[in-house]
């Protein structure tokens, strides 16, 4: 009786336990996450954005059932982070679910708001089917809304997620200017990085040869100029400097015409008014071993592509430790300049990027070729800086902020059929150095979470050989040592048995 008693006592504890852990755990939410990107736990930049929304968040998800496997862990995993959104937000975003399948109404309602269907193959009892199935949500913050047509696997979908809701939460975005009328590229052919830009800034041109108040805007960008600029417009950006201000520039301080097969010197005065500020642009060709390719069409009985790694177009993989290039991986640059300070030590001058230890450096002019067969004597001068950050009193006893960027291409598009698709981080990088010189940390940490892209480590010829023929020949010599080793424990062994005379 004792004994049955003791059971039911503990049986009421561990339920009893049970029911109370359930009710905290509805309150109190948290989760070990173990992976080397922290995937599965939220961008400290994502939770300070879900403490600023004052407003209720409506999310609708349009989306199908009877989803393939690997599709229903993609919206489930999604799910568990809107979970988590809710819980960091104060239960400010309320979740709605809709199958647009199950009438034609829903599915009208979905292609409204800009979800289309996708098509998508499924097996179903051994036959493959196609079938049209909705992925997408609408996040709605009072009269704004934004949509994202496909919701898509991985982490970044945080990153959509919580930049469309600093979007609809946020009031007045703050002004950059560019810097045009001096051959500069036109913003229809940085399409990338006026969409990153726009999320959180408003992106105006501005011409510094008519009368505008400056003051009024966080950043400015001067990128790639081909004319010269003049002295009554560098007085305008010192004094814009003068106030605290912050200036992105991205120079061409030589220009590679592939079409002509040479490389050559630009002048714009742009270079004397950083070598001013304490920065110098050598007008010198970058030339880098680990590189990025150019294709081009052979031609003999056929005529076929042909990628040629080409030095001049450096695979920029060395960063420093700041917030501009926080969790930047691979930058590619093309016909970039070394960077050098020459400046006091009352600035404050922080290198962010580097060549790769085989690199080197050409004096401007040159002539191109492709075909040419680069040697180690081709590559003297290695880690070459080709981005560096300068803050502190630069024209006044006001602080004011510099960051530069031997390359005013790396960012260009292009437009029609010479359009081109930029690296990631090239575009990551000018959203990170404008939120820094805005001194606003912006979605710098969430813009880069995630690997992107992970090269293989460079190794000698020589370690590649002994990696060869180790992995070739040491698996036969182990099991060459375990057979000398099995005939002679079993040679022992016959040896104590015909001792004691067993064996005859």
């Amino acid at each position: 009786m004792r004994f049955k008693d003791n059971v039911v006592a503990r049986l009421i504890f561990v339920l009893s336990c049970l029911i109370i852990l359930n009710i905290l755990s509805s309150y109190v939410f948290f989760r070990v996450d173990f992976t080397a990107d922290k995937r599965y736990t939220l961008d400290k930049v994502t939770k300070r954005i879900l403490r600023e929304v004052k407003d209720p968040i409506i999310i609708t998800m349009y989306v199908s059932e009877d989803l393939p496997p690997d599709i229903s862990r993609t919206i489930r995993d999604f799910k568990h982070l809107l979970t988590e959104y809710n819980a960091h937000s104060k239960k400010r975003i309320e979740i709605e679910e809709v199958n647009p399948n199950s009438n034609e109404e829903l599915e009208m309602k979905a292609i409204e708001v800009g979800i289309h269907p996708v098509p998508l193959e499924v097996r179903e009892k051994d036959q493959v089917k196609v079938q049209k199935v909705f992925l997408g949500l609408v996040i709605q913050v009072g009269e704004k809304s934004e949509t994202i047509p496909l919701i898509q696997p991985g982490i970044a979908m945080e990153y959509n997620l919580s930049t469309l809701i600093k979007r609809l939460t946020i009031q007045d975005k703050p002004k950059v200017g560019y810097v045009i009328g001096h051959g500069e590229p036109v913003l229809a052919t940085l399409d990338q990085m006026t969409k990153e830009l726009s999320v959180l800034y408003d992106l105006k041109t501005i011409d510094l040869n008519t009368r505008m108040d400056l003051s009024e805007y966080k950043a400015i960008m001067i990128l790639s100029p081909f004319e010269e600029i003049k002295p009554r417009e560098f007085r305008r950006l010192d004094n814009y400097l003068a106030t605290g201000g912050g200036i992105f520039v991205g120079i061409d301080r030589v220009n590679g015409i592939l079409n002509h097969g040479i490389g050559v010197g630009v002048n714009t005065n742009l270079e004397t008014w950083l070598e001013e500020k304490g920065i110098l642009v050598e007008d010198a060709f970058i030339v880098d071993k680990k590189c990025s390719t150019v294709t081009v069409q052979e031609k003999s009985y056929f005529s076929y592509p042909q990628q040629y790694n080409f030095p001049y177009l450096p695979l920029i993989t060395e960063f420093s430790d700041h917030s501009i290039t926080d969790g930047i991986e691979a930058m590619i640059l093309q016909f970039a300049s070394p960077l050098k300070y020459v400046g006091d030590s009352s600035l404050v001058y922080h290198e962010l990027a580097w060549t790769s230890d085989m690199s080197g450096k050409l004096k401007a002019p040159v002539s191109f070729n492709i075909g040419q067969i680069w040697g180690p004597s081709d590559f003297l001068y290695p880690r070459q800086t080709v981005a560096a950050a300068l803050h502190g009193p630069i024209v006044s006893e006001q602080e004011a902020r510099l960051c530069v960027i031997g390359d005013g291409n790396f960012i260009v598009n292009g437009v029609g059929e010479q359009k081109i698709t930029i690296q990631a981080d090239n575009i990551n990088f000018v959203a990170n150095a404008i939120d820094w010189l805005s001194d606003d940390s912006g979605l710098m940490s969430l813009r880069t979470k995630g690997v992107q892209s992970r090269p293989l480590k460079e190794l000698t010829d020589s370690k590649v050989l002994f990696i060869k023929y180790f992995n070739f020949l040491f698996p036969l010599l182990l099991v060459v040592i375990l057979g000398l080793l099995q005939f002679r424990r079993r040679s022992k062994k016959r040896t104590r048995l015909m001792k004691n005379g067993v064996v005859k």
